[in-house]
């Protein structure tokens, strides 16, 4: 005898690349007759109905975020602002709890998926609901880019361009290698956490 359909709600970080990650989740989840219920961003809606395959069991609820000043009016997602001000659209998801809460009360859902909201495990607790933390970036990133070897001495913020081209001693595949704009790309991002 088959599982029951679950009802599970989506709550991604708002970023457009978890946000599709996880509406991929989303589809594999509703193949097999589970029910989704996706918390979006209102204006983000638009830009993922298409990718949505079971508009019949996934079910986008919009959100508002919150205006967090320092933030361009209307932003709702990383997408919509310059690197600097990701940590203002994370003090504007951190002030949807409530509403999430409201939300997840009405909806009474067997599972909650998230990955950066540090509240939500003891919010769903709290409710009789199951949460899971589900970080859309791969063990092989994680490895590559924040190894202990190169976490040894070092704060993890000050690795150039060029240590990020050679893959960490002992990195079980050296077929593995980023691309000159991407090491480019993370040393900018670490750069810029100092200051964060």
């Amino acid at each position: 005898m088959a599982a029951p359909p679950l009802h599970i709600v989506m709550y991604p970080w708002l970023a457009l690349g978890h946000l599709t990650s996880y509406l991929q989740l989303s589809n594999k989840l509703a193949k097999n007759g589970h029910k989704i219920s996706f918390f979006i961003p209102r204006k983000t809606q638009a830009k993922l109905e298409s990718f949505n395959l079971y508009p019949n069991l996934i079910t986008f609820i919009p959100i508002t975020v919150p205006h967090v000043h320092g933030l361009p009016l209307g932003a709702e997602t990383t997408a919509d602002m310059p690197d600097s001000l990701i940590p203002h659209i994370m003090t504007a998801m951190d002030l949807t709890e409530n509403d999430i809460e409201h939300l997840l009360r009405d909806l009474k859902p067997s599972i909650v998926f998230f990955d950066f909201t540090h509240w939500m495990p003891k919010l769903t607790r709290r409710l009789g609901i199951k949460s899971i933390l589900y970080f859309t970036v791969s063990p092989v990133t994680i490895g590559y880019n924040i190894s202990h070897e190169r976490q040894q001495g070092n704060d993890g913020s000050n690795l150039t361009e060029a240590q990020l081209l050679v893959p960490p001693s002992g990195f079980p595949d050296s077929s593995v290698k980023l691309h000159a704009h991407e090491a480019r790309e993370i040393a900018l991002r670490k750069e810029m956490e100092v200051w964060w």
